[in-house]
């Protein structure tokens, strides 16, 4: 339901971003540099089960994006982002055994394109490379070990993005993450981690 309030309200920048015209030429380059929140919903599935757990986003992000004389977007980014985020699997291995996956910071890198759909108002879409850090812990019911690591993974999303001024927007975006299986604590734990999230951003360009 979250996320497809998010959907709904991306939809609404094409249409309201006529009414909400702005004199300033948008055409050229200019870096941005933003605040994040949202939120983050880290899915694991094992063995044909899936558990999801939604927690409070918060991070950064900067950039720089190019807007062509006919309306087109070309940008580049990076996010820091963190979360505090867990979600616990229990007789994974054996019966009464727990292996709990804690989510950590975010490290995103990638591209992203888009096209006016007003004076003030775009859509666009975005992929790239994601490396997330995750704190496994494994409880066989004698003993816990635990591991931090960092992997990688994909990214992709899209959004929508109204210009409040010549210097200031508003981002509203949708984005989805896979890392595979988690490989931790020595071994393939089987446990494919994805994660989907809706965030708002509030920007400032220069």
């Amino acid at each position: 339901m979250k996320f497809a309030i998010i959907a709904g309200a991306v939809a609404a920048v094409a249409f309201a971003s006529p009414a909400m015209a702005q004199e300033a030429d948008t055409v050229g380059g200019k870096f941005v540099a933003g605040a994040i929140v949202g939120i983050d919903s880290v899915n694991a599935e094992f063995d044909g089960l899936s558990d999801a757990e939604e927690d409070i986003l918060l991070g950064v992000t900067v950039g720089y994006d190019y807007e062509t004389q006919s309306g087109l977007i070309f940008g580049i980014e990076g996010e820091y982002t963190d979360s505090s985020l867990g979600v616990t699997e229990r007789d994974v291995f054996d019966a009464g055994d727990r292996v709990s996956i804690n989510a950590g910071r975010d490290f995103y890198v990638g591209a992203r394109a888009g096209v006016r759909t007003g004076p003030n108002g775009l859509l666009y879409v975005k992929a790239g490379y994601t490396d997330a850090s995750i704190e496994a812990e494994y409880d066989d019911g004698t003993g816990e070990i635990a591991d931090e690591v960092s992997f990688g993974g994909f990214r992709i999303g899209a959004g929508g993005e109204i210009d409040l001024s010549s210097n200031y927007a508003i981002r509203i975006e949708y984005r989805y993450s896979d890392y595979g299986n988690l490989e931790a604590l020595g071994f393939d734990s089987g446990i494919a981690l994805s994660r989907n999230q809706g965030i708002v951003t509030l920007l400032g360009k220069f």
